[in-house]
Parts: structure tokens; C-alpha cells; sequence
């Protein structure tokens, strides 16, 4: 999957993407739900801390959500627990789960307290 500037929801204009967000999962059938493993990469534009310069600064990083499917659910909900791993509850007739909220904080969770532009000699 990969999402070009012109498509990005709003919910990812606060990311401050250069060109594509690339995510690459697979998918795997658990008892009561299923596993989403993967990577999410592209480039963000930051402002130097230290000159005010623009400068992109590229990203990778591991996505991994165990999302389970739940009876007596009417609608999809994020678990903010403290695991290694992001959890999302769907109702069990549920046939498909919305990783955008997932995919969003994962980037915001990689990227630098205070951007700094590195230099080049």
C-alpha cells in the first residue's frame, strides 16, 4: 500500500510526508482475530532546531497489531496499553479493520523530539 500526498487523509497532514507513505503487511489468522506485521517508511520535512532550515529525514520502522475480534462490539476500538505492540479491538462480524489511527502514531512515535538537520562535510 502506498499513499500519495494528494490522497492522504487528514488525519495525516500533521505528518508533514515527503512524497509516499509506504506500509508493507502481512497478515496472519490468530484464535480470535488476527496479527498485522510489517513496515512503514517514507520522508518527513522537519525545521532545523538550530538554523530554522527545512530538511527531509527519512524513515523506517516495524508496525506490529494484534487486532481481535470481539463479540458485543458495535465499533472498532484502539487499545493504548503499554505493550511492545498496538492493539485493535473490531466486532466480530466486522470483515475489515481501519490501520489508519495505527499507522499515524507509529510515525508520530519515530519521529525526533528535536529535529536536527545533519551536516554534510
Amino acid at each position: 500500500m502506498s499513499l500519495l500526498e494528494s490522497d492522504e487523509p487528514i488525519l495525516f497532514r500533521e505528518l508533514r510526508l515527503k512524497g509516499c507513505l509506504d506500509c508493507n503487511f502481512a497478515v496472519k489468522k490468530e484464535k480470535g482475530g488476527f496479527t498485522v506485521k510489517g513496515i512503514v517508511s517514507g520522508s518527513q520535512e522537519f525545521a532545523c532546531s538550530r538554523t530554522l532550515e527545512l530538511f527531509e529525514r527519512s524513515f523506517e520502522v516495524e508496525m506490529d497489531a494484534l487486532v481481535l475480534q470481539e463479540q458485543g462490539l458495535t465499533q472498532q476500538e484502539e487499545d493504548d496499553g503499554s505493550e511492545d505492540f498496538f492493539k485493535v479491538r473490531v466486532p466480530a462480524n466486522q470483515k475489515e479493520v481501519d490501520l489508519t489511527e495505527t499507522v499515524r502514531q507509529l510515525v508520530i512515535l519515530q519521529e525526533p523530539m528535536i529535529p536536527v538537520k545533519e551536516e554534510v562535510e
